[in-house]
């Protein structure tokens, strides 16, 4: 067929099309030059670690979360290793002792064509006698879990202790117990949710324990956004014939103001005014207050003035 000018045409189509096909990766992995390869690599990332641990008074910390692992051997076994993830990276420290040790990450489930490499390939470990204590929990929710227009009036945790487990060091480093709220809505009504609990040193730095039960009901109440202001007294008038003020007293310098919390932001404090017209003895009269536009009200909203002359 080759002898003949549409044979030779034919086959140089067909010389044509695959180049395009595997330029252009039609077909995807399947035949990709890495999977009909021999061998292949592949890195894979954030692996859970697991510690082997048969003592069961003991305490290991300073294991990291997740590693990474770079797998090599024949292609088909490596993509199958990574789809199926038929394996576990480890920490054994049953033959480990007290104090603080080196130990390398394994990786078993492997298959025996499989070679791995783990980043880090080891791990500074300290591990101590295991102890337990009680402590009390914290309920803690963030002003931005909370509706602008509300603020937290009370929360409370149930149940309220819990047990901390892990080695002494870490224990007696235990400053803060608290269980966070972390709901998407934020709160503009009671309500109650599973928080998870997390123990902390006195800087903030997330201590390496465990803790039983590792999540508690946290309930948030609130009520309408305030804050405390300073009033500034300004005066109206003018004291009666041959007398001048010489002091204003208000009875509450203070008062609170309601509404959305950025829009009161800014706002550190407000006017009062009160009328010192033909005033010609120590009298006692209203103060009108001046609220900004984005201010809802004033608690107390009546404020009194005691006007002295002289």
């Amino acid at each position: 067929m080759l002898e003949s000018k549409w044979g030779l045409r034919f086959f140089a189509f067909i010389l044509a099309l695959l180049l395009f096909l595997s330029v252009n990766n039609v077909f995807g992995e399947s035949f990709s030059t890495d999977s009909i390869a021999q061998d292949g690599s592949k890195t894979i990332k954030n692996v859970p670690v697991e510690i082997i641990n048969n003592n069961k008074n003991l305490y290991v910390t300073g294991a990291p979360d997740t590693v990474d692992i770079e797998l090599n051997g024949p292609q088909s076994k490596v993509l199958q290793a990574q789809k199926t993830e038929n394996y576990k990276v480890t920490l054994d420290v049953t033959d480990a002792g007290m104090g603080e040790q080196t130990v390398a990450f394994q990786v078993r489930g492997l298959d025996k064509d499989i070679h791995y490499r783990v980043y880090p390939k080891e791990a500074t470990l300290s591990i101590e006698k295991k102890e337990t204590r009680k402590v009390a929990v914290e309920p803690n929710v963030s002003r931005y879990s909370v509706d602008a227009n509300y603020q937290i009036s009370e929360t409370t945790v149930s149940p309220h202790t819990v047990k901390v487990i892990g080695g002494k060091e870490q224990l007696d480093r235990i400053a803060y117990v608290k269980a966070n709220f972390n709901e998407e809505t934020p709160i503009s009504q009671k309500t109650t949710t599973k928080a998870k609990i997390a123990v902390f040193d006195k800087n903030m730095n997330k201590l390496d324990v465990q803790v039983e039960p590792s999540s508690v009901d946290l309930t948030a109440d609130v009520e309408p956004y305030h804050k405390k202001v300073k009033v500034n007294l300004t005066t109206k008038g003018s004291a009666a014939s041959g007398y001048t003020v010489s002091e204003t007293k208000l009875d509450q310098e203070h008062v609170e103001i309601y509404g959305n919390r950025e829009d009161l932001e800014d706002i550190d404090e407000i006017t009062g005014e009160v009328d010192v017209n033909d005033v010609a003895s120590v009298v006692t009269r209203e103060v009108k207050l001046d609220l900004p536009d984005k201010v809802s009200y004033a608690k107390p909203d009546n404020l009194t003035a005691t006007i002295s002359v002289k």
